[in-house]
């Protein structure tokens, strides 16, 4: 890196502010849990001054909708049970954390994600005061899990049933 690009990145630190100029960008590969599922995609992240942006693309999803949350683990093990429960660190009741907020739903829970009859599935979302790195709400090193059946946001965790796709988030530079 040159001297003049160094200079350029203080100065939009200073004008723009650390989360702006050193914001993270992450990935997760999504894949189907079962044996012989076809079930891929990626969800992109991207840190924002609002919150982390996610933009995710899946194909071969069973028609319909499905539960599509952040658990707290990094793993993709056990047909995604080791992914553990909906990241949830401040132990609030299940929710819609965009509209809803950190106060009074899971940092995790996305709601659904709703898969056309060819299987094809897409979603954007930021999801506020979460980011993927070096806060309270970090979702980078979590998975991402699509669920069998919907999430009716009933309590404790939605109801989604069971885990049929899952990814692990990536930090993959800034």
């Amino acid at each position: 890196m040159t001297l003049w690009q160094r200079v350029q990145r203080v100065v939009l630190v200073i004008l723009l502010g650390p989360s702006i100029a050193w914001a993270a960008a992450g990935v997760a590969k999504v894949q189907g849990t079962n044996v012989g599922s076809k079930i891929t995609g990626t969800v992109s992240f991207q840190d924002t001054r609002g919150g982390v942006k996610l933009s995710v693309q899946l194909a071969n999803v069973p028609p319909g909708t499905h539960g599509f949350h952040i658990h707290e683990f990094g793993s993709c093990e056990e047909q995604g049970k080791a992914a553990g429960g909906h990241y949830n660190p401040r132990g609030v009741p299940h929710g819609f954390v965009p509209k809803d907020g950190l106060k009074r739903a899971h940092a995790g829970d996305l709601g659904n994600i709703m898969a056309d009859p060819q299987g094809n599935a897409s979603l954007e979302a930021v999801i506020p005061g979460v980011s993927l790195s070096g806060s309270k709400y970090a979702v980078g090193g979590r998975a991402v899990i699509v669920h069998e059946k919907a999430d009716d946001f009933g309590q404790p965790v939605g109801n989604a049933g069971g885990r049929i796709g899952c990814g692990l988030i990536v930090i993959t530079g800034r």
